[in-house]
């Protein structure tokens, strides 16, 4: 049952970072098939990788954790729950190759243990705007919809995922909590990947899988070696639908209402940034913002409308925050 497998495709980001979305367009593919949702309860109910198990240590795994019996529980776990684009569940055993979607924020911090239970995985590494990011992660927990852990021992509800060193965010404030998943996801992230070969990874910004979904989703079907069809085409061309694990409704500079909180963990994380941004130049893709978090008011926007007068859209905006203008000064006018 468990050697169905070619080349598994999955998704790795932060939490809040677009990852839900992605895996819910790129699944309406029908050369592929998923689990129909998030792992968790696939890979923790294997009590050696259960994190209330492991002690509440974090729900890092590392290529040791990935003896052959855990690889073989967690390859047949996946099989029995493989369904099609459709819904429907695939007949096992299963004789032709299977090519799986998994997407699980947590797994941001397994790599290295997933890469050993899928040597021919493939990796998709979608990263998001920091300010964006943070201010997403600060909404989640407010919401109380992403609690993971129910009253963590000595630390109280604990929502998303759970990195090494947690405990050393008791008593930091929604904003520095927020800002230690961000770059704990993406540091990890990056770390696992750049010791696998290139042909083997794929970087992504949200920014443009919103903007232009046919063309990021066309570049990831030739990157996993899947057809980019006409159905799945037309599936592409039409608005992207918000996600299921959406908090409020997508609008523009949506952060800002954070923007005071972000302004004040935004040095700690700019290391990670950096190291985002490199990766992101190296592929000829337009890095993230790199510009500090300034509040803005209504007379600032007024003064930016004539300063920006005549400004193309999607010209590089002039206060050298590495966006094109419509997502960066241009929205706020």
């Amino acid at each position: 049952m468990d050697t169905c497998f070619e080349r598994p495709i999955i998704i790795l980001s932060a939490p809040r970072s677009g990852s839900t979305l992605l895996f819910e367009v790129l699944s309406q593919n029908t050369f592929l098939c998923t689990i129909g949702g998030e792992s968790h309860a696939v890979i923790e109910t294997i009590p050696e990788l259960n994190v209330a198990i492991r002690g509440f240590r974090s729900n890092a795994l590392t290529k040791e954790d990935a003896t052959p019996d855990i690889i073989h529980l967690l390859r047949k776990g996946f099989a029995s729950k493989l369904r099609k684009a459709d819904g429907t569940q695939v007949s096992l055993p299963h004789h032709s190759p299977i090519r799986f979607l998994e997407k699980t924020p947590k797994n941001s911090l397994r790599v290295d243990f997933l890469n050993s239970v899928f040597p021919d995985a493939l990796f998709i590494y979608l990263v998001r705007d920091p300010k964006e990011n943070i201010s997403s992660i600060m909404e989640a927990w407010r919401s109380n919809r992403f609690v993971t852990y129910p009253q963590l021992p000595g630390f109280g509800d604990w929502s998303l995922l759970l990195p090494d060193n947690w405990a050393r965010q008791r008593g930091n404030t929604l904003q520095e909590i927020a800002a230690f998943q961000w770059q704990q996801a993406n540091d990890a992230i990056m770390s696992s990947l750049l010791k696998l070969p290139k042909s083997r990874w794929h970087i992504l910004t949200y920014r443009d899988l919103v903007a232009t979904p046919s063309k990021q989703l066309a570049a990831l079907c030739q990157f996993c070696d899947i057809p980019f069809d006409n159905l799945f085409q037309q599936i592409c061309d039409t608005h992207l639908p918000y996600s299921r694990y959406t908090v409020s409704p997508p609008a523009p500079n949506k952060w800002q209402s954070n923007a005071a909180a972000i302004q004040q963990v935004f040095p700690k994380i700019e290391s990670t940034l950096d190291l985002i941004n490199k990766l992101l130049i190296e592929q000829f893709i337009e890095p993230l913002s790199k510009e500090r978090v300034i509040l803005k008011t209504n007379q600032d926007s007024v003064t930016q409308k004539d300063l920006y007068k005549g400004m193309s859209r999607n010209a590089l905006c002039p206060c050298k925050s590495g966006k094109r203008y419509k997502y960066c000064h241009g929205a706020l006018i």
